[in-house]
C-alpha cells in the first residue's frame, strides 16, 4: 500500500498550535490580572473589584431599573461647570435623586441649550468606580428606555464633562448620613465647598 499524505494535515496542526498559543495568552493575561495589587480596577469572571476582591457574598449586583417621573421646572437645581466652552446649562431634577442598595447616585439630568432645548437623560454614577452609565433619554415629557449599556468611565472632556462635576464636586465621596438629602443640599449650597453635615473637623 503506498502512503499518500494528508495535504491539509500540516495546515489543521498549524491552526490547532495557533489556538492553544491564544488560550495560553489569554490565561496567562488573566492570571496576572487578577493577582494585580495596585491595580485601579479590573474584571475577573465578570465581576469589577477596586483595589481587592472582596469576600465571597459580597460581590456588587446592580438593582432593577424603575424610572422616575419626567422633571417639572420646579425641581430643576442649576448646576455650575464653570466652564465657558460647555455649551449648555446643566440642570438636575431633585425629585429624581435616589440610592438604592448597589449605592449608585441615579438622577435625572436637563442639559439646555442657548436656543432652550433640553436634553433630558436619566443617568447613574458609581462613586467608587468613577463609572456613569445612561439608562434612558427624555422627549415630549416621558422617558424612552436605552438599550443595555455597559457602565463606562468618566472622562471629564466634551459632554462628558457635567459627569466628572457631579462625581467630583457634589456626589462623591458618598455622604454617611442621608445620602439623598445631603447631595440634594449641596446641589443646592456650593458644590465642592459645600461640607457634609458629621464631616466638619
Amino acid at each position: 500500500m503506498v502512503f499518500v499524505p494528508d495535504p491539509f494535515y500540516a495546515w489543521r496542526m498549524k491552526k490547532v498550535v495557533v489556538l492553544l498559543a491564544c488560550l495560553l495568552r489569554s490565561l496567562t493575561a488573566t492570571v496576572a490580572a487578577a493577582e494585580d495589587p495596585v491595580g485601579d480596577v479590573y474584571e475577573e469572571e465578570g465581576i469589577e473589584f477596586q483595589n481587592f476582591k472582596p469576600p465571597p457574598g459580597s460581590e456588587w449586583k446592580e438593582q432593577d431599573l424603575v424610572l422616575p417621573p419626567y422633571p417639572s421646572e420646579d425641581n430643576l437645581i442649576r448646576i455650575d461647570i464653570e466652564r465657558h466652552d460647555f455649551p449648555y446649562k446643566a440642570f438636575i431634577d431633585g425629585a429624581s435623586l435616589s440610592m438604592a442598595k448597589d449605592r449608585v447616585v441615579r438622577y435625572t439630568v436637563v442639559l439646555r441649550s442657548k436656543s432652550g432645548v433640553d436634553n433630558v437623560s436619566y443617568e447613574g454614577i458609581r462613586c467608587p468606580h468613577r463609572q456613569y452609565k445612561r439608562y434612558a433619554y427624555g422627549t415630549h415629557a416621558r422617558f424612552y428606555r436605552l438599550p443595555v449599556n455597559d457602565w463606562a468611565f468618566i472622562h471629564g472632556n466634551r459632554q462628558d464633562l457635567y459627569r466628572a462635576v457631579l462625581a467630583e464636586d457634589y456626589f462623591c465621596p458618598l455622604p454617611t448620613g442621608d445620602v439623598v438629602a445631603e447631595i440634594k443640599a449641596k446641589l443646592k449650597g456650593s458644590g465642592a465647598g459645600y461640607i457634609f453635615p458629621g464631616d466638619e473637623e
